[in-house]
């Protein structure tokens, strides 16, 4: 069974004579560049955990370069933003498939709890931006006095 011949991760029984009903339509390269030549927005990848009263944030983010990248924090939001250049075409090129993601992103997310945007570090290393991002401290009750 593990070597059952499949079509996009399909069983070969699911899809008669090995095709699917208009499945060639879309295998066109008019339709395959379709998608990305659109001024899409995209969005990266994150996971987000949390150990020891921090949170850390990893964004896949592949082939950015920091001075392209802002990360802004706002009390419990944080939103990731920046935008990735186009690689030109060379003249004679002939592009059969067009997978990677350019253009302008943005990424926000509400975590859990305030954080301490001063005490925020940050990293990107091959095309990984890893954030830590410690929890403000909790202002304790303050007596206010009556004049």
């Amino acid at each position: 069974m593990a070597n059952l011949t499949t079509r996009e991760g399909r069983p070969w029984w699911m899809t008669p004579f090995g095709r699917e009903p208009m499945g060639d339509i879309f295998s066109d390269r008019l339709w395959t560049e379709w998608p990305r030549q659109m001024e899409e927005q995209w969005q990266p990848d994150l996971e987000l955990k949390e150990r020891d009263g921090k949170y850390f944030l990893r964004a896949e983010l592949p082939g950015m370069e920091k001075d392209k990248l802002k990360v802004v924090i706002d009390g419990d939001r944080i939103t990731i933003s920046g935008e990735k250049a186009y690689e030109k075409e060379e003249e004679g090129e002939t592009f059969y498939l067009k997978e990677a993601r350019y253009g302008k992103f943005s990424r926000s997310l509400r975590l859990p709890v305030e954080i301490d945007s001063k005490a925020v570090k940050a990293k990107l290393k091959n095309g990984v931006l890893n954030l830590e991002l410690p929890q403000k401290a909790e202002e304790k009750a303050k007596s206010i006095e009556i004049s």
